[in-house]
């Protein structure tokens, strides 16, 4: 039985490889899941509250425009 640092880790990599996809896979459905309820909640939010469910595009909806020279 070979117990040299390289066998170990020859013989350890699957595994390892195993862990790695696995922790992957449930930091990614975490993510997206966290993605999704907040969207699910923002738009519910913004449907309840009666605004438009698309973005405004300007951002300057309300602005008007007072000359100081008047």
């Amino acid at each position: 039985m070979d117990l040299s640092p390289s066998a170990w880790l020859e013989a350890s990599a699957p595994t390892l490889l195993a862990i790695a996809a696995v922790t992957l896979a449930c930091v990614t459905a975490v993510a997206l899941a966290v993605f999704a309820l907040l969207r699910f909640v923002l738009r519910r939010r913004r449907l309840r509250d009666g605004a438009c469910a698309a973005p405004e595009q300007g951002g300057l909806s309300g602005f008007t425009w007072t000359s100081t020279t008047d």
